[in-house]
């Protein structure tokens, strides 16, 4: 019998490498602020929205891995 593999999952390690990719980002802006600040830039958006699909990314894998 063969195992089927759930699209969850694949989801979810997208969640998790985009995730990974936008709060790198957003740790290098705060490491090295741009010239011109964009407006609520002391909000820290893309750490806030990395960890977030860090998150759930986590969640998925590990939720729907193939067993």
């Amino acid at each position: 019998m063969r195992a089927h593999i759930q699209i969850w999952f694949f989801s979810g390690i997208l969640l998790l490498v985009y995730g990974v990719l936008i709060a790198g980002t957003g740790l290098w802006e705060l490491a090295a602020p741009p010239a011109h600040e964009p407006v609520l830039w002391q909000l820290h958006a893309p750490i806030w929205w990395g960890g977030l699909m860090v998150a759930m990314g986590l969640f998925y894998t590990v939720r729907f891995r193939p067993r």
